[in-house]
């Protein structure tokens, strides 16, 4: 018995693992695979999430530049400031898309 059992051990070597490892060593490739990707996936998510978060501190800090400043403004210097920003943020876009709108344009 001992004989065939170094038999069968002498043969695995040569031929290599049986139909059954071969299936688990198969399967566990397609696990490590998915895992991965998985990974992969949720370290996009993760640099996304990340450059989201580095845009709202940008303008969080904007925003506190801004109202510093119009802090230590004086209150006509602060108004003219505003109306600036009024101008730049949403009139002037708005006036902008009602001439396109119309056919208008700034050689004409």
């Amino acid at each position: 018995m001992a004989s065939d059992d170094d038999e069968l051990q002498r043969l695995r070597a040569l031929v290599g693992p049986s139909e059954v490892d071969y299936r688990q060593l198969v399967d566990d490739l397609a696990a490590s695979s998915s895992a991965t990707r998985a990974a992969e996936l949720a370290e996009g998510q993760l640099r996304g999430e990340l450059a989201e978060m580095s845009v709202q501190l940008a303008r969080a800090r904007q925003d506190q530049d801004t109202l510093q400043r119009r802090r230590e403004m004086g209150p006509a210097a602060y108004l003219g400031d505003v109306a600036r920003e009024y101008w730049v943020e949403a009139l002037r876009p708005a006036l902008g898309r009602a001439a396109r709108g119309l056919g208008l344009s700034r050689g004409s």
